[in-house]
């Protein structure tokens, strides 16, 4: 805006783009990493005509204000002296999503502007995981075919390889944390260095824990089910599964530096081509193509095909890093000694939550193989159900935690605080409706993985139990993200674990392998031990000891 007292603000859509503000003539450039919307502010005329030229550079916005305005994370910008200047960005939505739904003023009492923020942030991972879960399910109904030996093969097997992977899958959290900090604090240069540092220690655990789980899964399969069938199906589907566990900790680590940058559709994008490698090779491979002479494989054909999109996957982010991030020290940039103590300070609490998440998994599996085969299966049914619907919350999470680490990387606290709370109530409204389907129509649900009817009878209430409770998971994985997104990993750890080992598993236990108690009571308590943790982690954010944190 010509004249004295007023700037331009505009906003570039990639990391090599720049906003050039003008104040009484001079510029300055500030990165951003979001796409452009475009505010106008000037200044009173009424205060402007009787103030002096020897105010004007009182009238350059602030540090805070220029990041605060760099990260997209505020609704105006305001400048106060004898001359008043406020910046106000326009209310109509730019999102064609909220166009459609109809939200053009803002929602649940959070402002229009905000709930614009989080889409842009949330809605690429969402539908990453969405499709993820898609194509999990996908697998099922495939594998379903098979019989339902077949269908508790894959769950056993699946919640071991993901007891393998999952040390490797906290680094994420790590690299989203000091990343988000980073760019933040106005330093994108260095911003994927802890990437760097996340890819070497995917690499240099992930190739021997695969090994070693390869080696030892004939072993340790029996040990979890009788079942002659279900032994001979999960050993080589968990096998070929396996060798693709460090391209899992590999592409979480990009995950979670693509969310911190606020690129978040190069994850959505590579997802989407992964799910494509993997749909057509393992329909291939599990019923087999006569034409080309592929023979029909069944449930090994599932694992091989899901092994090979991840490092498919794989060679996408790594291409991506190429032409994305090299700016930000990619593959340029060596990490410190620092870098990885950080990293790993970060990261280890997040990965033995993981893992002993996953071991509870597994342990979960033993408990319910006190009931049966049937049970087993059910179980991996409503396991892959409920992440369906919890997974977008993720979404949501990754998202808050990454405008909560940005927020405070740029010094801005009080920001920094109320994200999370805006985005676990339009998380929690959106899953309530979602939750609604399965409460319904849990017959229907089942049927679709499911060809015994006896395995559909006995899920359908614990279905509904998820269904029921599924607003207040969305809480519980808004408040986790968020937290670890500032990088309070510890805290999170110490609740997860807690109440998954000291309360779920020993009274799922003593219920089921001693008083004999059925698949209602089991399901139950498990989502009331997600309903504990959604109370306890909104009380680790109210209580606010997570502003302390350091990053480097």
């Amino acid at each position: 805006v010509g004249g004295e007292g007023g700037w331009l603000l505009g906003r570039g859509g990639g990391p090599r783009e720049r906003w050039r503000r003008d104040v009484g003539g001079r510029s300055r450039y500030v990165p951003t990493y979001r796409p452009c919307v475009h505010a106008v502010v000037a200044a009173s005329s009424s205060s402007s005509a009787s103030s002096s030229s020897s105010s004007s550079p009182s009238l350059s916005p602030s540090l805070e204000e220029e990041e605060a305005a760099a990260s997209g994370d505020v609704s105006y910008l305001e400048h106060t002296d004898d001359r008043q200047a406020v910046a106000t960005l326009s209310s109509a939505p730019r999102s064609s999503v909220l166009r459609l739904l109809g939200i053009t003023n803002g929602l649940l009492g959070v402002s229009q502007d905000r709930v614009e923020t989080v889409m842009h942030q949330a809605l690429p991972v969402m539908g990453g995981m969405v499709s993820q879960n898609v194509l999990n399910l996908a697998d099922s109904v495939m594998v379903g075919r098979l019989g339902t030996a077949c269908v508790a093969s894959v769950g056993i097997a699946s919640t071991l390889n993901f007891q393998c992977q999952a040390a490797l899958q906290g680094i994420s959290s790590g690299v989203q944390a000091m990343s988000a900090r980073r760019i933040g604090e106005n330093r994108p240069d260095v911003a994927a260095v802890p990437l760097n540092a996340a890819l070497l220690m995917c690499v240099v655990l992930g190739v021997p824990m695969a090994v070693a789980g390869f080696l030892a899964a004939p072993s340790i399969v029996p040990r979890l089910t009788s079942d002659p069938v279900v032994i001979a199906c999960a050993i080589p589907y968990l096998q070929a599964r396996l060798c693709a566990v460090p391209a899992v900790g590999i592409n979480f680590a990009f995950r979670g530096f693509w969310n911190a940058v606020q690129r978040p559709q190069i994850y959505m994008h590579t997802l989407l081509a992964m799910h494509a490698v993997n749909i057509s090779l393992s329909l291939t491979l599990i019923f087999g193509l006569p034409a080309l002479g592929v023979p029909a494989m069944g449930v090994v054909g599932a694992g091989i095909g899901t092994a090979v999109s991840v490092w498919v996957g794989t060679a996408l982010y790594l291409r991506m890093g190429f032409t994305e991030a090299k700016s930000m020290g990619f593959a340029s940039a060596a990490p410190t000694r620092e870098d990885l103590r950080t990293l790993a300070k970060q990261a280890v609490p997040t990965s033995i939550t993981n893992l002993l998440f996953a071991t509870g998994m597994t342990a979960l599996y033993w408990i319910v193989g006190h009931l049966g085969t049937l049970e087993v299966a059910a179980v991996n049914v409503l396991i892959n159900l409920m992440l369906t619907l919890v997974l977008p919350c993720m979404g949501m999470g990754l998202a808050a935690g990454a405008l909560s680490g940005r927020a405070l990387g740029r010094g801005d606290v009080a920001d920094a605080t109320q994200w999370p709370w805006d985005v676990a109530k339009l998380t929690a409204a959106m899953m309530f409706g979602v939750g609604l389907i399965a409460v319904a129509f849990p017959e229907k649900l089942l049927g679709c993985f499911l060809t015994n009817q006896d395995a559909i009878n006995m899920a359908v209430m614990p279905l509904r139990f998820t269904g029921i409770t599924v607003a207040g998971d969305a809480l519980s994985v808004t408040m986790q993200n968020a937290l670890l997104g500032v990088g309070d990993s510890r805290r999170v750890a110490a609740v997860s674990i807690g109440t998954q080992w000291f309360l779920f598993l020993p009274m799922a236990y003593v219920g089921v392998a001693k008083m004999g108690l059925d698949l209602n009571f089991l399901w139950g308590l498990y989502v009331l031990q997600r309903i504990l943790q959604a109370v306890l982690f909104a009380r680790l954010w109210h209580q606010g000891k997570w502003k302390q944190i350091k990053l480097s």
